[in-house]
This record gives C-alpha cells, structure tokens and sequence, in this order.
C-alpha cells in the first residue's frame, strides 16, 4: 500500500472545502471529512481502481460532495494533486504533475 500525499496546493483546497461547510453546519464539515478519508483510503488500497481522467492522472469521487480527488500513482506514493469541484474546469490542476 502506498500512502496518498496531498499536493501544497490540494491541502490548501482541503482546509478551504472544510471551512466553508464548517460554517454552513458544523456535521456538513464532519462528513465531507470523513468522506474525503474514505475516498483517500481507496485510493491507498486500490489506486488503479479509478478511472483516468487524462492518462497519467486518475480521479475518484468523494461520496455524498460535489468533490474529486484528483491523483497520479508515483513509484514510492500517490500525489493527490486537487480536490477538485465538479463545477470547475478540468486541468487547473496540470501544473501541479509531478
């Protein structure tokens, strides 16, 4: 199992998504978290499972939000690269490729 690292710019993204439901309802922030775990754990586990979203990088959904974590497999971890909405336009996150 290779364990999944968040880009410095998908932290950001996190803490930002996070805030925002905290201040709609505290349990929003709870879950989207505990979505997000679940959706990282996944790709920690099974990180060919997922569709690619333009080859190298793949996605998965983080359940019940309008979110994806965005990823590519490296040899030693897998760079989560955004947390991306589903609204916003695919490849800001390009530069961030390792």
């Amino acid at each position: 199992m290779k364990p999944a690292i968040l880009h410095c710019e998908a932290n950001v993204e996190l803490t930002s998504i996070a805030k925002h439901y905290a201040c709609e309802r505290s349990e929003l922030a709870r879950d989207f978290l505990h979505a997000f775990r679940a959706a990282k754990d996944a790709i920690e586990n099974q990180p060919d499972r997922f569709s690619f979203l333009e080859k190298p990088v793949r996605r998965v959904r983080v359940s019940g939000f309008p979110y994806q974590l965005v990823y590519e497999e490296l040899d030693d971890f897998i760079h989560v690269l955004a947390i991306m909405h589903d609204s916003r336009g695919p490849g800001y996150w390009r530069n961030r490729l390792s």
